[in-house]
């Protein structure tokens, strides 16, 4: 059965914060993915089909095409999604940000500092 998506991503933000903390960009994109993929695996009801992501309401993670620079925090990278953008800092802190510029979650990166506190 299908969880709500709104009650799948609290999941996902759950799971993420509890997490330990990383120490580098590629290391906190790995865990974001591999915490996504896993609550939907078991909550959202649709395959893992990447390409379908405009019609399967499964909540994908970011993906390499959508990567962007940050150019006033060369520390940092943005991901554009749907309705929220993804920053992580090269110190693997991540920030997660709805549209509407609403924090939905600040993890800092294994050293403690977050993807603001990197320049």
């Amino acid at each position: 059965m299908e969880v709500p998506k709104r009650e799948r991503l609290e999941e996902f933000f759950r799971r993420l914060l509890a997490a330990p903390g990383v120490g580098s960009f590629d290391e906190a994109l790995e865990q974001l993915s591999t915490i996504l993929d896993a609550v939907e695996d078991e909550l959202s009801g649709a395959e893992n089909v990447p390409q379908d992501w405009q019609s399967d309401q499964r909540l994908y993670p970011p993906q390499k095409d959508s990567l962007r620079v940050v150019p006033e925090h060369p520390r940092v990278r943005r991901f554009r999604n749907r309705r929220h953008s993804t920053y992580i800092g090269e110190n693997g802190s991540v920030e997660i940000v709805s549209l509407s510029g609403r924090v939905e979650v600040r993890k800092p990166g294994r050293d403690g500092r977050g993807v603001w506190e990197l320049d």
